[in-house]
């Protein structure tokens, strides 16, 4: 459901809709909300009377190139909701905003040198779902239908973190509990949980923290763990909560160590989405 909740850029005057429920492209218009606070998400399809100026009615063009079956007609550019909300953790929708045509050539720029990754297979609805429960979209390198917006169990270890944060507020820091010195914790720590680690690895280290109540410094973590794809971090940081990082840390590795989970969730696919948004940034800030 989430990748068909998709907002426009109806028209050449380059502004932000409000969300419509578009499930398959076709040559037909489209009708979207003008104002970026309402969406439309269900209710009949047939027989709408849009005689009020609630709506915009508007094409859905590729990025790459306009269809010339849509010269002279009012055109939009299709977004999920949820990678709109999603660009704003690589750059400012704001400032996008303030200069919307900018971005669409930028945009264009990145998607004439590079496959669209499935934007426009159309027949989503007749997936043949294959072995392990494979459908085409992987042979993009990742299931691209996947929501890389909300992931539930990067939610929840989340709010596990906080939980126990406020059990563990008072616990003792490694210098004042433990004899080893911190680099020999360090080094303890490394051989328990290789750069290439398994979730009996994490499990392993979890057990031994505990035990010897140690706090690792942010190094040992950043290289082992991909904080910039987890992007409720920066957010959570910038929050009044008591958080267990340690530990939150500890259950993030534990997710993406579990292969069969990783493989299925929506972090490939939020990893591949934020890669090529970057490199639209790119082109965007080039003076």
């Amino acid at each position: 459901m989430w990748s068909c909740l998709c907002r426009a850029r109806p028209n050449t005057k380059y502004f932000l809709s409000g969300i419509t429920v578009i499930g398959v492209q076709t040559e037909h218009p489209h009708f979207i909300p003008k104002d970026r606070s309402i969406a439309r998400i269900g209710g009949r399809k047939r027989n709408l009377q849009y005689d009020d100026d609630t709506f915009a009615q508007f094409y859905a063009a590729i990025i790459k190139r306009q269809p010339s079956c849509f010269k002279g007609k009012n055109v939009g550019f299709v977004v999920h909701a949820h990678c709109w909300a999603l660009l704003d953790h690589i750059i400012s929708t704001t400032l996008v905003e303030k200069k919307f045509e900018k971005f669409v050539r930028a945009a264009r720029k990145y998607w004439r040198d590079h496959k669209a990754w499935g934007s426009y297979d159309y027949r989503l609805t007749s997936w043949k779902i294959g072995p392990r429960g494979a459908h085409p979209g992987f042979k993009y390198g990742c299931d691209i239908y996947k929501n890389p917006l909300v992931v539930l169990e990067v939610q929840k270890a989340i709010q596990k973190a906080i939980h126990s944060a406020t059990k563990t507020k008072e616990k003792c820091m490694q210098s004042r509990c433990s004899p080893v010195p911190l680099e020999v914790a360090i080094m303890i720590a490394e051989w328990t949980c290789p750069i290439d680690y398994t979730p009996a690895d994490v499990k392993n280290t979890r057990n031994m923290l505990s035990a010897w109540q140690w706090t690792l410094p942010g190094c040992f973590w950043k290289s082992r763990l991909k904080e910039d794809i987890f992007i409720e971090l920066k957010s959570l940081g910038e929050s009044n909560y008591e958080i267990d990082w340690q530990a939150l840390r500890l259950n993030l590795m534990a997710l993406v160590s579990d292969r069969e989970w990783y493989f299925y969730s929506g972090l490939p696919n939020r990893e591949r989405v934020l890669g090529f948004m970057t490199a639209i940034k790119a082109n965007f800030l080039e003076t």
